[in-house]
């Protein structure tokens, strides 16, 4: 025998009320953080029992995690009393607002109430909204979880940049500083950018036709979110067509869409992410559309043309996150990301579009057909371009290292990693791996020391 229901607690008769008891705890969700449903429980309370199947438990907890977003992880038991089966479901979570079946709930007293407009938009407008609470918890990792090369190389850059005014001394010290670390652990925020045991997933995936059918490429990143935002990025551009123009005489590729867009849409996925909801950041390229996905709630009545007509200030969801890379350049200025993408799609043509649901952001870049028009370049520079093409073959290059070589053509040398980072809007341990695959290759030559050297074409 149960007390009577209340805020935090609901009985029901069978699972015949699933729904009924999903409603129940996602209401529970956004009142306490916390909650229990009973089957086979009356509501004064009496265990009348709930016939348990084998699939009885999965059938809830399918249930609970197709239904209430952000996901939540049910501890879900199969009880006994008077030789009376029941079932016990407790969920626990503090990402706040939650939705169930696409509509919000709160509890009051022991019944569930739809919230209307005007306290959602309260809860979407407290630091609810945002997961800073969250990012400064603290987790069971110390310095040795930190990926130290990386570390020291995102301090260097940003020190470099004058957003970040102390030099790499070591790891405690920088994390302490960047306030990332605490009482020898790290928070979740330092964990998730700069832990080296892929604390995240990206799912990556290329599709034969504009319709979510036939994959022909499927891939599971694991990385921290530097790792993740490169990836990404380096998937988008290696799967997309190149324009080719020329400019002193050389060829240059460009994406068809503008790297800094696609830059900025994919750093706004790891930003705005809920990175606890058991959902994943997804890249899926279709042969008309670029499509970046990320499960994280949108400001309640708003939209991104807000943000770029500067009508309402930056609401990042993972602030302290969005500061760690806003130091490193990957985030320029808050609030200005979507305005720059809108002007360079407008300027370049490319039709974008993008989706708010309960679900997540989507955000897609609508591609150009391949034509002969499309890839076609100066008459009068055919000649340079078939030898280039052949030169550029045989080194089997990626379009990455091509623009790298072009630039130091073009500049006669590479001074710092830091200036081509800048030059392509990408990340500085980015250029740094090209750059070094491109000695490997016997391609570029280090001159001079390490403090004050650069690098240079090796002549053939």
């Amino acid at each position: 025998m149960f007390d009577r229901e209340g805020e935090q607690i609901e009985f029901k008769k069978s699972t015949a009320e699933l729904k009924e008891a999903v409603i129940s705890l996602c209401a529970m969700l956004n009142k306490s953080g916390r909650g229990s449903v009973y089957f086979g429980v009356k509501n004064d309370g009496t265990v009348v029992g709930q016939q348990v199947g084998k699939t009885s438990t999965t059938d809830i907890a399918n249930e609970i995690k197709n239904h209430i977003k952000p996901n939540i992880y049910p501890n879900i038991v199969v009880l006994k009393e008077n030789n009376l089966d029941y079932i016990s479901v407790e969920v626990h979570g503090t990402e706040r607002p939650y939705s169930a079946y696409g509509k919000y709930y709160t509890r009051v007293d022991d019944q569930d109430q739809a919230i209307d407009n005007n306290e959602l938009r309260k809860l979407f407008q407290t630091n609810e909204f945002t997961n800073l609470t969250w990012e400064k918890e603290l987790t069971k990792y110390g310095e040795d979880e930190v990926d130290e090369q990386l570390l020291i190389n995102y301090v260097r850059k940003a020190y470099d940049l004058g957003k970040f005014p102390h030099l790499f001394n070591s790891v405690k010290e920088s994390l302490i500083r960047l306030d990332l670390m605490e009482n020898n652990r790290l928070n979740n925020a330092g964990y998730y950018l700069f832990s080296k045991n892929k604390p995240i997933t990206v799912k990556l995936g290329k599709f034969l036709t504009d319709e979510r059918i036939t994959l022909i490429d499927n891939i599971r990143f694991e990385g921290n979110i530097f790792e993740c935002i490169n990836r990404s990025i380096e998937y988008i551009l290696k799967n997309i067509n190149q324009v080719y123009v020329y400019e002193d005489l050389r060829r240059v590729p460009r994406p068809e869409i503008p790297v800094k867009a696609i830059r900025e849409i994919v750093v706004n996925s790891f930003v705005h992410m809920r990175i606890t909801s058991g959902d994943y950041n997804e890249i899926s390229i279709f042969p008309s559309e670029v499509r970046i996905y990320n499960p994280g709630h949108f400001p309640l009545n708003t939209i991104p043309a807000n943000f770029a007509e500067g009508k309402i200030s930056s609401k990042p969801m993972n602030p302290l996150i969005a500061t760690t890379l806003y130091r490193n350049n990957l985030v320029e200025n808050f609030g200005t990301g979507f305005q720059t993408v809108f002007s360079l799609c407008d300027k370049n043509n490319i039709k974008y579009s993008y989706d708010i649901s309960n679900f997540g952001f989507t955000f897609s870049f609508y591609r150009k057909k391949t034509d002969n028009d499309f890839l076609s370049v100066h008459e009068n520079s055919k000649d340079i371009e078939f030898e280039n093409k052949n030169i550029l073959k045989n080194m089997n290059l990626t379009s990455l290292e091509e623009n790298i070589l072009n630039y130091c053509d073009k500049n006669e040398k590479i001074s710092s990693l830091t200036e081509l980072a800048d030059e392509f809007n990408m990340a500085w341990i980015t250029m740094q791996r090209a750059v070094s695959k491109l000695v490997k290759k016997n391609i570029l030559k280090r001159v001079g020391s390490n403090k004050i050297g650069y690098w240079v074409r090796i002549d053939k």
